[in-house]
């Protein structure tokens, strides 16, 4: 017996916006867009304040790449007055003899005891290559040291000059947004959505004394607004157990709202929540409490998104016999498969099978997104991780931002982290995608 699912596409590959007061300038691709058209924000940036932190050995290289991004090179013809009307001001320069972890952590210990805030934009690090699961290394507590302070960050390393060629626009691109900028959004905005919230949790290891014996929590949440701009990050200011993760969702989400409601000047009405696993009714009920609480109207879809799952979908009328990117298949009337990474006119050739991304959505108290609205939703959001100008990424920027922040938390101290949350160093972070 032959069992069929049905299934539909999006049909049109999401559009992006690179000019706030310009409805016209959309390109369906954040390399042209930017060349065409320069960035969403034009007058937020004319000059980066940008600080090295380098070797000795490498700093003529990285010289040279703080002067081909200015100036321009064959890829990024033009550099960054043309793709983002701005240029980048070395500020200070401060160099290291060795590679080791003790070296940089005093480094980064006397920039930060000698520089404001306010005075440097983003800091370049030159490091040695390291696997991001292993957190004890320059990449990691650079970034936490820095960031406790209030400084934005950017990593660079031994293979970044091996494909210099397409890495200035990503480079270009990271350090536009954690200055401030915003390179890109969709060109319309999403379906019956005032706010799209990316909610997540991750176990934090402490630094000072050894991991302890239970695990300690932090959450956080980033949140989006109709167009996809990222918004703001907020984190809850201190750790806590899994006993009482829950009441952490009145901290972020009360936060989450207000901050909303302080930049648009309402509450949103339409609200979108993922989540990096699947929604249990306890958690949702927790929710639905603190927003019956907050809002007099409103509706909410509960959206979980992972790809732990044994589904391979194929597609033999395609050139390579891939699912193709935005088709999705229905598993139940709440729940898709989509693909994100298969067979599309704008990408590449492809490795292998795409890992589809499995979708359930849940609404309350009634139905105002269909899952087809929700499907070109999660496709949208792959397409505005301002870290990189490649054309096709697999993960929404809900995940992948809230992905960057576990892998950043596993590697802070519980004093570092209760530091990021300060509102002396929250008002400087909490706008800049500093952890990208």
């Amino acid at each position: 017996m032959v069992s069929y699912i049905s299934g539909s596409e999006v049909k049109t590959e999401p559009n992006l916006l690179f000019d706030k007061s310009d409805s016209s300038a959309v390109h369906s691709q954040a390399y042209w867009g930017l060349r065409k058209f320069g960035p969403y924000d034009k007058d937020v940036l004319k000059k980066i304040n940008l600080a090295i932190i380098t070797p000795s050995s490498k700093l003529e290289d990285v010289r040279r790449l703080i002067q081909d991004l200015n100036n321009g090179t064959p890829i990024m013809p033009g550099g960054m007055p043309r793709f983002f009307r701005c240029h980048i001001d070395v500020v200070d320069e401060l160099t290291i003899e060795s590679t080791t972890l003790p070296e940089y952590q005093h480094v980064a210990q006397d920039f930060v005891n000698g520089f404001d805030p306010k005075e440097i934009d983003v800091v370049l690090a030159y490091i040695p290559k390291s696997s991001r699961y292993f957190t004890n290394t320059p990449y990691y507590r650079l970034k936490a040291i820095l960031a406790t302070h209030g400084f934005p960050s950017q990593m660079i390393t031994e293979n970044t000059f091996t494909n210099l060629k397409w890495s200035y626009l990503n480079l270009a691109s990271a350090i536009f947004s954690k200055a401030g900028g915003v390179p890109w959004v969709l060109e319309s905005e999403m379906k019956n959505t005032d706010i799209l919230i990316g909610i997540s949790a991750s176990n934090l290891v402490s630094k000072k004394v050894g991991q302890s014996s239970s695990p300690r929590y932090v959450g956080y949440v980033n949140v989006f607004d109709s167009y996809g701009k990222w918004m703001f990050f907020e984190g809850t200011a201190k750790p806590y157990s899994k006993e009482n993760r829950l009441e952490q969702f009145s901290e972020l989400l009360n936060r989450a709202l207000s901050k909303f409601k302080s930049e648009k000047g309402y509450y949103p009405q339409g609200i979108v929540i993922h989540y990096y696993k699947k929604w249990g009714k306890t958690e949702r009920n927790y929710v639905l409490k603190i927003l019956d609480d907050l809002l007099d109207e409103y509706n909410v879809c509960f959206v979980s998104i992972d790809d732990s799952h044994p589904f391979r979908l194929f597609d033999m009328s395609t050139p390579d016999g891939s699912f193709p990117r935005g088709s999705y298949v229905f598993l139940s009337e709440n729940e898709i498969l989509l693909s994100t990474t298969g067979y599309a006119e704008i990408g590449s050739k492809r490795m292998g099978t795409p890992k589809l991304l499995r979708i359930r959505a849940i609404q309350h108290p009634e139905a105002f997104i269909t899952l087809d609205e929700i499907a070109e939703q999660v496709l949208a959001l792959t397409k505005l991780n301002w870290a990189t100008a490649t054309p096709i990424v697999r993960e929404p920027v809900t995940l992948l931002f809230s992905r960057e922040i576990a892998y950043l938390t596993a590697a802070v101290s519980e004093q570092e982290w209760e530091s990021l949350n300060k509102s002396e160093v929250n008002v400087v972070l909490n706008k800049k995608p500093w952890f990208i």
